[in-house]
């Protein structure tokens, strides 16, 4: 066996990881992109070229040479003798799955139902041609102006072969099913994680005489101790998903422990540096958010990741226990919208409904899926505009971020002087990002609108993360996982602290990238 890290070895993110087994046959383990390697060459406004994509993330090293690529796009043939039989993408974030536009169409992608749902609805929302679910077909132009190695949109499709459980008969025909034992003759086990967005998953598959784990990005489940506070204030299916890292580990060491093979765990350690840290979890996030809110009769307004869902089911619940109604944009809407149709365990209840509005923002292009949601919330009398808010702030939680401030500008000064805003999202990694945040403050200044989880200090911005949770184990809680299943390899990534594995595993822990057994 030999599974390579091409990437996220060392570094946080960006997650490629080839496993082949003797006979050459293998398969990825996500397919992400290494944010901290694509920002030394792009940025918002300085991105690849969409008809050179192959060609120019090749040239700068930002996607590995194997024989993995669309054919429409030019892909090159490299001397690799790997056969790559699909590619796992663990969960629905940029840093694992997106480069899978780039895949050829007849490699499967193998993920759960939710997962599914997530990037089929990110893939309505005209995303870049590397980040595509769907395949949108690229063809030398016609054009005589155009350069004939440029590739434009000949606004065909192709279908892309998938390994999704339990979607028969809700695929377009963008898509062909495929069993996944048809892709890996041996036992292939998908188990779903407690992570940051809903979806995530681990992998366990035979490989050889081994078993190979990844545990893709999770967290930690809550104690039984709290397991009455999440039945109670969160409900039963909260609690479920709170569940599922529990659930991963016993399924583990409980197949291992029958097949008594040696087991290889790649893993993940994005927190281990942080030692002690007291991050915060979505319990304690829901009552800070519950204690804010219920203290003010000011327009409230809560900044939280669209993909994110379990965050947004937490401000329905807010929401819900203040007195209030969530407005959602129509994006946000259509997003539970698709994810309900998908997997009918996140549908929304009609109290859940009740709760919700949805906004009717100032634009003129709106894509079908947004539509499609206002189409819903007229028929349902769910949608509201400015003059809604302006007349009864103190009944609304509005959730709008910082790509969302323009239109808060509809929204009266008297209104806005006062309300109160809750950064519910992750903290600035990049200078692009902090920069973005000194902007964002302008806004905030502007019309008197009080931050709550990030603070202004000399001109430096603070998360004080009372309303954020992170989707990673802690260093005390991964220290236990490992201990739980006892590999006998570890191979750490999404980490700059390979030394904490070394320190407790020594010659167990894989160190350079690169193993052969």
């Amino acid at each position: 066996m030999h599974i390579k890290i091409i990437d996220g070895h060392d570094c946080i993110g960006g997650n490629k990881i080839l496993v082949c087994s003797k006979n050459g046959e293998g398969f990825l383990l996500d397919f992400g992109v290494n944010f901290k390697k694509w920002s030394l060459y792009f940025e918002e406004y300085l991105k690849p070229r969409t008809g050179k994509i192959l060609h120019d993330l090749l040239k700068l090293d930002l996607i590995p040479r194997l024989n993995i690529y669309r054919p429409d796009l030019l892909a090159p043939r490299f001397d690799s003798d790997e056969c790559v039989k699909f590619v796992f993408l663990s969960h629905a974030h940029a840093d694992h799955c997106g480069l899978i536009g780039l895949l050829s169409e007849q490699i499967p992608l193998l993920m759960t139902r939710e997962t599914f749902a997530l990037l089929n609805v990110m893939d309505q929302l005209k995303p870049s041609v590397w980040e595509q679910l769907t395949i949108r077909t690229r063809t030398r132009s016609e054009d005589e102006h155009v350069r004939a190695d440029v590739l434009v949109n000949d606004r065909k499709k192709k279908k892309r072969k998938i390994c999704v459980e339990n979607v028969e008969g809700q695929l377009e025909d963008e898509f062909e099913p495929v069993d996944i034992h048809q892709c890996w003759p041996s036992v292939v086990k998908v188990l779903p994680v407690y992570h940051s967005v809903l979806g995530a998953a681990a992998l366990c598959v035979e490989v050889d005489d081994a078993i190979v784990v990844y545990s893709g990005d999770l967290r930690a489940s809550p104690t039984k101790e709290e397991e009455e506070f999440w039945r109670s204030k969160l409900g039963e299916k909260r609690l479920a998903l709170s569940k599922r890292t529990e659930q991963f580990v016993k399924e583990v060491k409980s197949w291992r422990d029958s097949l008594r093979k040696p087991m290889i765990l790649i893993v993940e350690g994005t927190r281990v540096s942080r030692g002690a840290d007291t991050a915060s979890d979505e319990r304690t996030v829901f009552e800070n958010a519950v204690d804010v809110v219920s203290r003010t009769n000011q327009l409230v307004i809560a900044d939280f990741p669209t993909k994110h869902l379990e965050r947004l089911l937490t401000f329905i619940k807010v929401a819900q226990t203040c007195d209030r109604h969530l407005a959602l944009t129509p994006k946000d809407f259509a997003l539970l919208q698709c994810m309900g149709k998908i997997d009918p365990t996140w549908q929304l209840s009609e109290e859940e409904m009740l709760s919700l509005r949805i906004y009717h923002v100032a634009k003129v292009e709106f894509s079908k899926l947004e539509k499609e949601a206002i189409q819903i919330a007229k028929s349902s009398d769910l949608l509201v505009g400015p003059k809604q808010i302006n007349e009864s702030p103190e009944k609304y939680i509005v959730a709008a971020g910082y790509f969302d401030m323009p239109q808060l500008l509809d929204i009266d000064e008297m209104v806005l002087n006062g309300s109160i805003y809750i950064h519910s999202t992750s903290e600035a990694y990049t200078e692009e990002q902090q920069m973005d945040y000194r902007r964002f403050k302008n806004w905030l200044d502007r019309f008197g609108i009080e931050p709550l989880g990030l603070v202004f200090e000399k001109g430096e911005i603070v998360f004080t993360k009372e309303f954020h949770a992170s989707g990673h184990l802690s260093a005390q809680e991964l220290e236990k996982l490992i201990e739980t299943l006892q590999p006998d390899v570890i191979i750490p990534i999404h980490t700059e602290e390979i030394s904490w594995f070394v320190e407790r595993w020594g010659a167990k822990v894989s160190t350079q990238g690169e193993v052969y057994l």
